[in-house]
């Protein structure tokens, strides 16, 4: 089968959970044996300036402009997506789009925000790939901000995305990244859903190092605004309660939060960061939708894992994951962790066997081979 798999950004390298799940779908479609080309949108926020794709693959990565501004609003107020989604929206882009779907067997719609180029499609079969319901994330992180300008600018986008995302999803065929996901797609309408989680290659970088180490650490990209709003719960309400240093790593630090004594950020693994010594993974979540991709890297590793209910989402149950929402609790959790070495090491002995036997590709790819 040909297949046309759109991207939002470019999913190489793989840096962050999104770009992670495309590539690893793309990874399944090879792996099932269908010839893939892939569009990926080169937008200025992720800017890749010389993608390295996998093989086995034909690529596209047109530049686009994406970054929000006063002029992209304005010029999209009549757009029927939300702004969230309306600044993918090429014109270049859409024609491409539609010369290459009459050459193609399936389109995969990786990312909500690559259906705005739904009436490029003509009569070609198309999937949603859901990594998220994106109103969804919208509305749980609106739930944590304060009153401001932008809270009212973010809410009425919100209620225009959800609109446009019910709109996309009734009568269509989707795969969502959870079993949690694909029951409230199902509910807003999609014709049929199936539960397709990101993956892992057990030959890539994720290597095993245990939960020996009872150091603690976090890593997750600050730009986005989910994550900020977990770190500053977790930095006060959480961290007075904890005993010892955590390190937390991100490309960047949110400008309003200050490190308490006892967190140490440094911005690339590079900078000294030793996975052996590490044995705890932390994911404070209180907001967002779909899987977590940098919890299955833990998971993977042999972490010892603390997260909340929703960092837990789409991990089908996992064994080795304290799951707790109260700060107290959170921070009684880790401190279990650091003190007992025999259960920190169990748990992340269980956690990596969950990982390798639910979400290795070979786990799954048999079910992409008869699309």
């Amino acid at each position: 089968m040909k297949i046309l798999h759109l991207c939002n950004k470019v999913p190489y390298p793989g840096r962050d959970g999104s770009s992670l799940a495309m590539e690893a779908l793309i990874r399944l479609e090879v792996k099932a044996g269908h010839e893939v080309l892939v569009l990926a949108l080169n937008t200025d926020k992720h800017f890749v300036s010389d993608p390295q794709p996998q093989e086995g693959i034909h690529f596209e990565a047109p530049a686009v402009r994406v970054s929000p501004s006063l002029r992209g609003l304005i010029g999209h107020l009549l757009h029927p997506a939300s702004y969230f989604a309306a600044r993918f929206d090429h014109a270049a882009v859409r024609q491409r789009i539609s010369t290459l779907a009459k050459k193609t067997d399936l389109i995969v719609v990786d990312s909500l925000f690559m259906a705005v180029y739904r009436d490029a499609f003509g009569s070609t079969p198309w999937v949603l790939r859901a990594h998220n319901v994106e109103h969804q994330i919208w509305e749980r992180t609106l739930a944590g901000m304060a009153w401001s300008p932008k809270k009212v600018f973010t809410a009425w986008q919100t209620r225009r995305l959800k609109r446009w995302e019910s709109t996309m999803i009734q009568g269509s065929t989707v795969w969502a990244i959870s079993e949690e996901d694909a029951e409230t797609l199902h509910r807003l309408g999609a014709k049929s859903v199936r539960a397709l989680p990101c993956t892992y290659d057990p030959t890539g970088p994720w290597t095993s190092s245990g939960a020996i180490g009872s150091s603690v650490y976090h890593l997750g990209a600050l730009d986005w605004l989910p994550n900020v709003q977990g770190l500053k719960w977790y930095l006060e309400q959480v961290h007075p309660h904890v005993q010892v240093p955590v390190t937390v790593i991100s490309r960047h630090w949110p400008a309003h939060l200050q490190p308490p004594k006892g967190v140490t950020h440094l911005s690339r693994l590079e900078d000294g960061f030793s996975f052996e010594a590490h044995g705890i993974f932390i994911a404070p979540i209180l907001s967002g939708s779909g899987m977590r991709i940098k919890l299955l890297e833990a998971m993977v590793r042999g972490k010892a894992i603390v997260t909340t209910s929703i960092g837990a989402e789409g991990l089908k149950n996992s064994p080795g994951i304290t799951v707790v929402n109260e700060p107290q609790a959170f921070a009684a959790a880790i401190q279990h962790l650091v003190d007992d070495q025999a259960f920190r090491m169990a748990q992340g002995a269980a956690a990596q066997a969950h990982a390798r036997a639910t979400f290795a590709d070979d786990a799954v790819v048999a079910s992409l081979r008869a699309l």
